[in-house]
This record gives structure tokens, sequence and C-alpha cells, in this order.
């Protein structure tokens, strides 16, 4: 077959082009060290390529996110290993306040101590992180979340915001603790409820803790505040043990018996059997005056309760001494009970109803009552201002070593729930930390088994592409050389 001189030329160099082509494709796999760089190179491989770094760049996520959440999480641990440390030496500073041989010298000495320890704390609930931010406010990471008001009183400014992170498949790691949940949200007394005494108390007695003996007997009865009265026969002190209900309110007024004189005139008519319950109810003098009328079994106090005071106030009924605050609603109604009738008193003898038992200890004066009110929630910084405004009552008489000794025994509990709440929060703190090492680790050898599968899919034998390098480059050698020589032939060299 007769082949034109161009279509020579052509044909040449086409298949010249096309080994440079292949030449510089193998130059490129070498340089990059990958035997699969477009998807024509391994058509079946890149498929699995493409899906393997999707899960390493999802791996490598998943470790930053354990960083970031192990940053944030040991910065908490440490800040509530202080706390832990600073409650400790409260707690100290109280039980050695509460001794009755301390004179108003050394007690000032511990309050100012308190206070110093009050603030270092309120410091530690105001931590920071790497980047300015508050680790305890929440969402709220802009913001100092505790704060002093004007009237000496830490408010909480944070939310209740906690962040997850995700630090493996199907695995979210918190990565902080709403200081709320830490410093504030604790319960009062044993966590059922909050023993206190009368505020006109004349004698030494002091209320303990007490505690739920009878969860069934208890569970019915643990919605109402209890008053233990004490009054003074011929034959010695008595007590007796009364109940304030919630039946038909709508109002906020809280309702406490202050005391029970069993003398007064007319006390029959307002001091109910044993188990019997009385009504207590509230009338609005007139529309949105809130000055109310209150009356027990239809018997009405002397004066009236004026809610536009906001301090609490006294009423006396016949002998029953109550006192009322917050605001109430027109028609508001209470439930008053009788659980014990007058009883011998005996110093630290077992007083028990209702599923509930306590006692009191030490002297005690005609009129004198002790009340057992339900636990709320109360935040610890409260609770170390109420040790330091116990240790500054003045005097050193019965009466005010019992105030001071009964508002320690509620700080104490106090303070120690807040403990619990930071061990709690400390160990699930350690948990989480425990968590994302175990994922970190367990990421990092999913991640090496996914550069191991790629590198035997990607990866380039170096050793046969240089070899088929060399050979591809030989070949356009020769064939550069060959095209040359026979370029040069023409029938007009030989005539």
């Amino acid at each position: 077959m007769r082949v034109s001189s161009p279509l020579f030329f052509m044909r040449n160099t086409t298949s010249m082009m096309e080994q440079q082509a292949a030449l510089s494709d193998q130059n490129l796999h070498l340089s990059s060290t990958k035997r699969v760089i477009n998807g024509s190179d391994d058509p079946v491989a890149i498929a699995t390529i493409q899906r393997l770094k999707q899960d390493l760049a999802v791996g490598e996520q998943y470790i930053n996110n354990g960083e970031t959440a192990k940053s944030s999480n040991g910065l908490s641990d440490t800040a509530l290993s202080q706390s832990t440390h600073i409650l400790q030496r409260v707690r100290e500073l109280m039980i050695s306040g509460s001794n009755g041989t301390m004179n108003e010298g050394n007690r000032e000495a511990v309050a100012i101590e308190l206070e110093g320890l009050r603030e270092e704390l309120m410091g530690v609930a105001n931590t920071k992180d790497g980047n300015n931010q508050y680790i305890y406010g929440g969402y709220e990471v802009d913001v100092a979340p505790f704060q002093m008001n004007e009237f000496g009183e830490v408010v909480y400014h944070g939310d209740n915001g906690e962040r997850e992170y995700r630090v493996g498949t199907g695995v979210l790691v918190q990565g902080n603790d709403s200081g709320a949940k830490i410093f504030m949200d604790i319960p009062e007394g044993n966590g059922t409820f909050v023993s206190e005494l009368g505020a006109g108390n004349m004698g030494g007695g002091v209320i303990s803790a007490g505690q739920v003996v009878d969860k069934d007997a208890a569970r019915d009865f643990l919605d109402q505040d209890y008053t233990i009265s004490i009054n003074t026969t011929e034959e010695g002190p008595e007590y007796s043990v009364y109940g304030v209900q919630e039946q038909a309110v709508k109002g906020n007024a809280k309702v406490t018996i202050s005391s029970v004189n069993l003398d007064a005139a007319g006390i029959n008519s307002v001091n109910p059997a044993v188990n019997a319950t009385m009504g207590l109810q509230f009338t609005e003098t007139s529309p949105g005056s809130k000055q109310f009328n209150v009356a027990i079994n239809g018997t009405s106090a002397s004066t009236t309760y004026d809610a536009n005071n906001a301090d609490p106030q006294r009423l006396n009924i016949n002998g029953i001494t109550l006192e009322v605050d917050g605001l109430p609603a027109d028609g508001d109604n209470y439930g008053l009970t009788k659980f014990i009738a007058p009883t011998p008193y005996e110093d630290e003898q077992a007083i028990s109803f209702n599923g509930i038992k306590t006692q009191i200890k030490g002297d005690v004066e005609n009129l004198d009552s002790f009340t057992l009110r339900q636990s709320e929630e109360k935040d610890v910084f409260a609770s170390i201002q109420s040790a330091i405004d116990a240790l500054r009552i003045p005097g050193s008489d019965q009466t005010t070593l019992a105030k001071q000794n009964t508002a320690f025994d509620m700080s104490l509990l106090q303070i120690d729930g807040a403990m619990d709440k930071v061990s709690n929060v400390q160990s699930a703190v350690g948990a989480r930390l425990r968590t994302i090492d175990n994922q970190y680790e367990s990421t990092l050898d999913f991640n090496l088994t996914i550069h191991s599968t790629l590198s035997s899919l990607e990866d380039l034998d170096m050793a046969a592409a240089i070899s088929e390098y060399q050979q591809k480059h030989s070949m356009l050698e020769v064939s550069q050389q060959t095209f040359v020589q026979l370029q040069k032939l023409s029938l007009f060299n030989h005539i």
C-alpha cells in the first residue's frame, strides 16, 4: 500500500504525541505517588477511595470535637475541685462557729473569712476558658453568669444550655454544665423540709434537721408546713403539732403558724381536734385593695393582712398567731390541722408524726415554736450568707445560741448538698473525659485502618512505576530517533 508523505508524517506525529502524553501522565502519578488520581485510572476503585476519604474526614472531625470537649471538661474539672476545697473550708468554719464558747470577736473573724470564701467561690463559678468565655453560663458565654445585685444576693444570669459534641459514631459528649445546676438549684434542709425556730422564741431549744422515717405515711402530708408549738403548764412544758396545707389557692401567700396560746380566750373556736381540720380563708376587703380579712373557722383576726407591705406580717386569731407572707387571692382557702394534742415535753425526746421524726434539744419557754416547712431550692452563696448572718446575731444568751445553731445546722445541710452536687457533676465530667479518651483511641485505630486501605487502593508501586516510566521514555526516544531517520529518506537524495 502506498503511503503519502503527509499521512506518514501525521501518523508518526500522532503516535509520538500519544507516547508523550502517556509519559506525562506517568510522571504525574510518580510525582503524586498515587496510582489513582482520576476516575479513569480505576473506575472500580475510585468510588471506594472517595467513600474512605469521607470517612477519614469524619474521623478527623470527631478528633477535633473531642479535643474541644476535653478542653472544656478539663477546665470544669479543675474548677469543681477548687469549689470542693472552698466548700470544705466553709464547712469547717461553720462547725467551729457553732461552738458556744466563741465570743463576738471570734465569731466576727469567722464571718469575715466566710465572706472571703463566698467571694472566692463566686470567682470560681465565673471561670472563663481560653476563648474568654464563661464555662458555667450555659449558652450565655459572654456575660458573667453569677452577679451580685443591690441587695447582696447572687443572681444567675446564664441559662440551662448544655453544648454537646459528637466524638464518635452515635456518641455525643456534653461539653459544659449549667452553673444553675451546680451552684443554684440546691434543695434546702434535708431535701424534704427545713427546720426553723419561731422568730419570737425566748428559750434555748434547737430543733434537729429531722428525717422521713416512713415514706408511705409521709407521702400524703409532705405538701404542708408543720409547727411544733410549746405551752407551759403547772406540770411543765407541753408541745402540740399543727399543719397548714393549701386547699383552694390561686395566690402565692405563704401561711405558717407562729404560735398557739392554749390559754387564750376563745381558743377552742379556732383550735381543731386531733386529726381534724379547720378552714383558713382570705377575703379581700375591696377589689384591688390587696387588704384581706383572715379567718379561721369563721373567726376573723382583729387586724387585716396588708399585701401592699412586702414584709411578713403576724395576725392573731383567738390565740393562734399566723405569719403570712406574699400576695393571696380573694377566697383562697387553707386547711389548719392538729396532728398531736398537747404532750409533755422532754429534752431530746423523739417527736414523730405523719412518717416524720424530729427532736428538740434544750430549754423551751411558753409560746416558743419550731417549724418544719417544705424544702425549696436555694443557692450555695445564700447558704454561706445565712451562716454569716447567724454569726453576727448580737448576744450570747441561750436564745441567740439556739438561733445561731439552728441556722448553722440548716446551712451545713445546704453546704453538704452543694458538695454532693459538685461531686456528682465532677463524676459526670470524669466519665465524659474517659469517653472522650476512649473514642479518641478508637477513632485513631479506625483512621489507621482507613489509611491502610486507601494506601492499598490508590498508592503507587514506585519501583514498578519507575520501571514503566523508563520503558515509556525509552520507547519515545526510539520513536523520535526513528522518525528523524525516516524523515531523511527521499528519492531526491538519489538524483
